[in-house]
């Protein structure tokens, strides 16, 4: 921001000249400073840039939100199946007879992946 604010301030001062801006359909005229009417336009135009940037990108955001939205229900999801996993093993290993040795898990980590 810094070299932006040094060229503006550099051509503010070296473009102090007056010119006659007539608003044309309305009865209006004006005489501004040149470096007024250059740099209200250039802000005018940063703005309308920005608004259709804005307006532009509705359609991403939406979708972005929507995903966002998705991605937490399914993590969501795979919690409550996992518990339900859990639930099954312990249940399942409490009906084994224990002669047969040590429970193993119904689903690894590499099977959940």
């Amino acid at each position: 921001m810094i070299p932006l604010a040094a060229v503006v301030v550099a051509f503010t001062v070296s473009n102090r000249g007056m010119v006659h801006l007539d608003l044309w359909p309305a009865p209006y005229s004006l005489d501004v400073p040149v470096f007024a009417a250059v740099l209200a336009a250039a802000v005018v135009g940063f703005l309308g840039g920005a608004i259709v940037s804005f307006v532009a990108a509705g359609r991403r955001r939406a979708r972005n939100r929507q995903l966002t939205r998705m991605l937490e229900n399914a993590k969501r999801e795979e919690g409550y199946l996992r518990e339900q996993v859990k639930k099954l093993e312990t249940t399942l290993a409490a009906e084994q007879p224990s002669a047969q040795g040590s429970s193993v898990p119904l689903l690894t980590k590499k099977d959940a992946a």
